[in-house]
């Protein structure tokens, strides 16, 4: 907390990769929410099916940060998807208000962006992060005054990026054709 009784998401960011053996990257910062639990420390999820933007009132210091949305998946493969938003911050003594429809974030696993990109699953929210990792080095501040929801009844966007359709054996079918022609 900063002395403002804000949200301070502040450090150093170093790319120097430590010469210890095991560490095998560098260069970004992250902080998320804690999961909620149920009663005996059952895992649960948000719903947050009735909103359709995130609201962040920030001061930055002008880098650019990552905001990150966690959703439960069905199966391990999808435990580490991640859907993200770049935020950039204009730096100096003014506060910024954001907001951002959950169509604009893109999916990402494990650190890459997906091909295949889908929906935000808005009923199984596990956790809320921002992370900074602009490559670089030096100090970082950024002060949140509050993080929030809310319904734009103005915003109808389904998904902001496009979605390619492509049939499941499409070689197959070029090959076949080839030799239709040859015939």
């Amino acid at each position: 907390m900063s002395p403002a009784g804000r949200a301070s998401f502040h450090g150093y960011l170093d790319t120097r990769i430590p010469k210890d053996g095991r560490i095998k990257k560098s260069g970004y910062c992250s902080m998320r929410s804690k999961r909620i639990r149920k009663s005996f420390k059952r895992d649960a999820t948000y719903d947050w099916n009735i909103y359709n933007t995130l609201v962040i009132k920030v001061r930055g210091d002008g880098r650019s940060y990552l905001l990150n949305i966690s959703c439960e998946g069905y199966y391990d493969i999808t435990w580490n998807d991640i859907y993200h938003y770049v935020l950039y911050t204009r730096g100096g003594p003014y506060w910024q208000i954001a907001k951002i429809p959950f169509s604009k974030f893109v999916l990402g696993s494990k650190g890459r962006l997906q091909d295949k990109q889908t929906r935000m699953q808005l009923d199984r929210v596990t956790n809320f992060g921002i992370a900074c990792g602009d490559r670089f080095d030096g100090v970082f501040n950024l002060e949140i005054e509050y993080v929030g929801l809310e319904y734009d009844p103005t915003h109808d966007e389904d998904f902001a990026y496009e979605m390619y359709k492509t049939e499941k054996f499409i070689t197959k079918k070029t090959m076949s054709s080839v030799s239709v022609q040859n015939q």
